[in-house]
């Protein structure tokens, strides 16, 4: 859910589901680089933590300087951390990354990993609190710098200290999808029923986006406004240009989201019936299966292995299918995968 705004997130009063009393939380630092494919993770899993005790959890960013992006995470770690110099000082805003550190970092993507990493090690070298430290996603580095890696399952990496999920962990919940709606509900009054979130990505480096592509993507929006569906269509930033404007042509009666003004997602997950998703994205079928929509998913050209293993553990949960030539509705249980992580590394995180 795309959101870059640096804020906290405080759980409600009252005691934990492992009856921790209120005023008992541990201080949580959510770090990134800002991109919102690490950031939205880690503002879910951070959330999902909350109950658990772990709150208020603040945002700092970590964005290597433009020389310290281009080095392996190996070369990060074989300089040894120093409180005030390396890495922090291979940050751009190294005075928001510095102490006091909270009692858990989670940090996501090798950009940020490395001064999670230094704060872990750091703490356990002084005096004062320890620094927990969860990686989301491969940070290109040894497992033994954290204290747990969350990864999904279709990247095949197991081992001491990792958790897998299924797909992108996601701040998207059915109510936290109704909530977003309610702007937009009136603005989209006009729509047929039932609705359809056409969620469109576009090339990456793990598929062969071509024109069959984009054709496919219009074939389908045709068909399903042929057969009666309001379209609510998004585009990533991948999305080619051209496109865009060729998917209004495609169907004339849908909302097709331009990329300017109020972002309508994840709005539109809160009042669709079910989502179009084209198989290169794993974030927004994520998204949308965590949102409780049954997810269609239109096929793509060489696709990656691993986002093809994702897409069979989706189908295997009951929530995606392949597209059939019109949308498909079925009941879905929706995905919680940030609640069920969070349930996993409270006592872990907790633990002496």
């Amino acid at each position: 859910m795309p959101n870059n705004r640096e804020g906290r997130h405080v759980r409600p009063c009252g005691n934990s589901p492992d009856g921790r009393a209120e005023g008992a939380e541990t201080p949580v630092w959510v770090v990134t680089d800002g991109r919102p494919g690490n950031e939205n993770p880690a503002r879910a899993l951070a959330r999902a933590l909350e109950p658990h005790g772990f709150a208020p959890a603040e945002l700092r960013r970590a964005v290597p300087r433009a020389w310290a992006g281009r080095l392996p995470a190996r070369l990060w770690r074989m300089i040894p951390a120093r409180v005030g110099g390396w890495p922090f000082s291979g940050f751009a805003a190294p005075e928001g990354l510095a102490k006091p550190w909270p009692g858990l970092v989670i940090s996501a993507g090798r950009r940020s990993a490395p001064a999670a990493a230094a704060m872990r090690a750091l703490s356990a070298m002084g005096a004062g609190g320890r620094v927990r430290a969860v990686q989301i996603l491969d940070p290109r580095m040894g497992a033994g710098a954290f204290d747990a890696l969350v990864l999904p399952e279709h990247d095949g990496r197991t081992g001491p200290g990792v958790v897998t999920t299924l797909g992108s962990l996601s701040a998207v919940t059915p109510e936290i999808a109704r909530a977003a709606a309610a702007p937009w509900a009136a603005r989209l009054e006009g729509l047929a029923r039932p609705r359809l979130a056409a969620l469109i990505g576009g090339p990456s480096g793990s598929n062969r986006w071509g024109e069959a592509e984009g054709r496919a993507v219009l074939a389908a929006l045709a068909a399903a406004e042929a057969d009666g569906w309001g379209l609510m269509v998004t585009p990533s930033r991948r999305t080619p240009a051209g496109l865009v404007a060729a998917m209004r042509d495609a169907a004339p009666g849908a909302f097709v989201w331009d990329g300017t003004g109020e972002n309508p997602y994840p709005g539109i997950l809160g009042l669709a019936d079910a989502a179009l998703a084209t198989a290169d994205s794993v974030n927004m079928a994520s998204e949308a299966a965590s949102a409780g929509l049954p997810v269609n998913v239109l096929p793509v050209a060489g696709l990656a292995a691993k986002l093809a293993r994702f897409h069979a553990g989706l189908a295997s949960r009951g929530a995606a299918r392949d597209w059939a030539g019109a949308p498909q509705v079925w009941e879905v249980a929706p995905l919680d995968e940030a609640g069920r992580v969070a349930a996993i590394l409270a006592p872990r995180l907790r633990a002496d």
